[in-house]
């Protein structure tokens, strides 16, 4: 192998690395910085044959509203959030990021007219989908990171932590 081939060999890896290295800590300040709400979930439970059970989480706040109807697939839409009870409901959706001390989540727009916030899908141990899907309430506690992004911290089945072992 060639002196050039080697240091472009390095260099591919190295950036590969980095940009590992910054998902995660990007995800790691969201979740120990990040304030934290949480979201109503109506749950839908698909199947994977390679990945096992998981839930797709299908929040309220995900439907575009109609007023929004210039936005295009792939397009950044925020919507800021309020407290009303025990979740938080979206106040206003909005092109622009909001400014502090708003608490808001970034949503990209997807081809059915709703916001995919990057917490659709929730995996469990195989054979344990079904809790998901039969549950009454689910809810889902999310960390916002400063920029909207969201990571999921818990899953409330019917007002408890999700445990795939009943205890």
């Amino acid at each position: 192998m060639s002196r050039r081939m080697m240091i472009l060999f390095f260099a591919v890896v190295a950036a590969q690395v980095v940009g590992l290295v910054l998902f995660a800590g990007v995800r790691q300040v969201a979740l120990t910085q990040g304030r934290e709400v949480t979201l109503q979930t109506a749950p839908v439970d698909p199947r994977s044959l390679l990945q096992g059970d998981y839930a797709i989480l299908d929040y309220e706040i995900a439907r575009l509203p109609s007023r929004m109807r210039d936005e295009r697939e792939g397009d950044v839409v925020y919507v800021v959030l309020h407290e009303c009870g025990e979740v938080w409901c979206a106040d206003r959706y909005s092109s622009w990021e909001p400014e502090p001390p708003d608490v808001f989540i970034r949503g990209r727009v997807t081809d059915r007219r709703r916001l995919d916030f990057g917490i659709g899908t929730f995996f469990v141990p195989e054979g344990t989908g079904h809790i998901v899907e039969q549950a009454r309430d689910v809810k889902v506690v999310v960390s916002l990171s400063a920029s909207g992004n969201a990571v999921i911290n818990q899953v409330l089945v019917d007002g408890r932590p999700f445990d795939p072992e009943g205890r």
